[in-house]
């Protein structure tokens, strides 16, 4: 009988009635979700009136106008003019200079963090990277300065100002990534980086802005706003350490710091022509943080640091990498401190490289960058040899691996991640993620991804989304095989780099140059570059060669030796975000193995020397010293970019 009611149904009956729980659960949660938000509304307004009325705080004591005659400030505090011209030189200096010029008295620590606080809160208000000031930071610079002129000492990094992801814990802060139901709830300790840094004289003043639940790489949520790129007001800076990129790339602090689980340092790196490293997972190990992602499989949790130049990462990392007072403060970390990094003119490496993973190209412009980047170290007399990945293992072909990144990513089959976005407003740029996860999480749902959307998504429309998808729906026995299979595959991995007899791996440091707000939530795919090192957990560092030029543009839609679509539907998204890119950083990764840290800084240094390298970017004092512009032929969002900053040649900023 109920048989026969069954197939007396037309399709379509049968069909809503498969779908129709799914679109009650949907609409039941949004009504959830709007009544708990409004729970929240309270604390996020106010945190809101607190924040705006420390960052007026902190601007009018920032402010030349309101430091005339503070003894404080040093070479002539006598006009607001004078005190101006001041700022402007310490903030044209790059981080190895600042730190000479404080360490020999030109500079005090009060007139430096004056001076990055007043181009910072300008540049936030343009590109929205800063979350919150840190409080204590202008008493810090006086202590500083006092406990100087009392014993003739100083740290080694002394009165540098540095910004803070906002992941990082801090006491007495929220750490809130993005979501209103942290709020209000301020730690109790400091995170030892954090802590280490500033106990060697660094004077940490903001934290910045990261995407809602940090699982992206647009910078963007309800509490904070979206942060913008400065190359471009309509791209993003990148994730999950998008704000950090952003202020460091703006002229906004000395350096920052940040943390990488899937790509999250190297992604903003290349995205704003900055420079970092991602290190072994233990070797610089960093707890009271956020990870993002608890339990969260076979991926190397990493920090470090943003830096525009290879030598200022260099620096930091050196200054804390296997130091003792650091291992006081986090025993877990390694006592190996780095080693040596310099390279004689004699010394030749073997390289490897590749432009194309297996799992998803990467569009012109990013190809570009790697092959020009493996002639001119060939020309150098280094031994360059192809990186296969299909030859890694046979076991493991690359849409296999991608699907076990994926799963390393959400072992749980994003039921933390679901958790943590309930009852939270959505951020309009990860709206369509966070539904995914959310509804995955419904039993039927799930069941229809998994045996419906999954399959008729690889046969119509992308092959790389059915990987993505297929990746989240796992039980405890696939966990267990997936950590299983990853580790397998990591040794697959060392013993064919150790058959080429490889020093270092250059490729793609992602599949675009900076992507339009819109399109990160629609092309995780492209985490797949990044990730992938940390699923075998090799240091990773990103050096900017050379921008974007027309030519990579108009690749882009040459199907034959541009960049083929292949009738995916994710290819033809990534062909249009990277379209009117022109100028727009770009930059390699640079690989090594488990602990070779120096290996990979010395190769950074070597590309870095190659390479005709990208522009630097400086504020505008004066906005009538403006360069000419192509408005008819000018994306708006460079337009917006090039009213507040220049572009400088390296050669000017050296």
């Amino acid at each position: 009988m109920g048989n026969h009611f069954w197939s007396t149904w037309t399709s379509s009956q049968r069909i809503f009635s498969i779908i129709w729980p799914a679109i009650v659960l949907y609409l039941i949660m949004k009504l959830l979700i709007e009544k708990m938000w409004g729970s929240n509304r309270g604390a996020v307004e106010r945190f809101q009136k607190g924040r705006e009325a420390l960052f007026n705080e902190f601007k009018e004591r920032s402010d030349p106008e309101n430091l005339v005659g503070n003894r404080r400030i040093v070479n002539g505090n006598q006009t607001a003019e004078e005190i101006e011209k001041t700022f402007c030189e310490i903030l044209q200096l790059d981080l190895i200079s600042l730190k000479s010029r404080l360490q020999t008295d030109d500079y005090n620590a009060y007139t430096v963090l004056c001076a990055f606080i007043w181009r910072a809160i300008k540049i936030d208000e343009e590109i929205n990277c800063i979350t919150e000031l840190i409080r204590e930071a202008f008493d810090t610079a006086e202590r500083l300065d006092d406990e100087y002129e009392e014993s003739g000492e100083k740290g080694d990094l002394f009165g540098l100002p540095f910004s803070v992801k906002s992941n990082f814990f801090i006491k007495n802060y929220d750490v809130t990534c993005g979501l209103a139901k942290l709020l209000e709830q301020p730690k109790t300790t400091t995170c030892p980086m954090v802590e280490f840094l500033s106990d060697h004289g660094a004077i940490p003043f903001c934290f910045t802005n990261v995407p809602q639940g940090l699982l992206s790489y647009v910078s963007s949520n309800p509490i904070y706003g979206t942060t913008k790129n400065p190359w471009d007001f309509s791209r993003t800076s990148g994730g999950s350490s998008g704000g950090e990129a952003a202020l460091l790339a703006a002229g906004g602090s000395a350096f920052g710091i940040g943390s990488d689980l899937a790509g999250s340092l190297r992604i903003p790196a290349a995205f704003c022509g900055l420079v970092t490293l991602k290190p072994t997972q233990d070797r610089l190990c960093v707890t009271d943080t956020h990870g993002g992602l608890p339990g969260r499989g076979r991926l190397g949790l990493s920090f470090g640091f943003y830096t525009k130049t290879v030598n200022e990462q260099e620096f930091l990392l050196r200054t804390i990498v296997g130091n003792p007072s650091y291992l006081e403060l986090c025993p877990m970390s390694s006592p190996a401190k780095l080693g040596k990094t310099a390279i004689t003119p004699e010394e030749k490496l073997v390289i490897g490289w590749f432009t194309d993973d297996g799992f998803n190209p990467v569009v012109p412009s990013n190809r570009r960058a790697v092959e020009e980047t493996i002639q001119n170290l060939k020309k150098q007399g280094h031994t360059i040899v192809e990186f296969k990945l299909s030859e890694v293992s046979e076991e493991f072909p690359s849409f296999v691996v991608a699907n076990m990144l994926f799963r390393n990513v959400m072992p749980d089959n994003g039921a933390y991640m679901s958790e943590m976005y309930g009852g939270e407003q959505y951020d309009e740029y990860m709206k369509l993620f966070i539904r995914l996860v959310r509804v995955k999480q419904n039993v039927v749902v799930s069941w229809l991804i998994r045996y419906g959307a999954m399959p008729l998504a690889k046969l119509l429309l992308s092959k790389r989304l059915a990987c993505i998808g297929s990746a989240y729906n796992s039980d405890l026995a696939a966990c267990r095989q997936n950590q299983e299979n990853t580790d397998t595959f990591k040794l697959h991995w060392i013993r064919y780099w150790k058959s080429k007899g490889l020093d270092a791996l250059i490729c793609p440091s992602f599949i675009t140059p900076a992507q339009p707000f819109e399109y990160p939530a629609q092309l995780s795919n492209g985490a797949f570059l990044t990730g992938l090192f940390n699923m075998l957990d090799f240091p990773a560092g990103v050096v900017p060669v050379a921008p974007v030029n027309k030519r990579d543009v108009d690749l882009l839609n040459d199907p034959v030796d541009g960049f083929p679509l292949e009738g995916d539907i994710l290819l033809k998204k990534q062909r249009e975000s990277a379209q009117q890119s022109a100028g727009l950083p770009n930059a390699v990764q640079v690989v090594t193995l488990p602990n070779c840290e120096e290996m990979c800084l010395r190769v950074m240094k070597l590309v870095e020397e190659a390479s005709s390298g990208v522009q630097r970017l400086q504020w505008k004092h004066d906005k009538n010293d403006s360069d000419p512009v192509d408005v008819n032929n000018t994306p708006s969002g460079v337009v917006e970019s090039m009213e507040h900053f220049k572009r400088l040649d390296l050669h000017r900023v050296k």
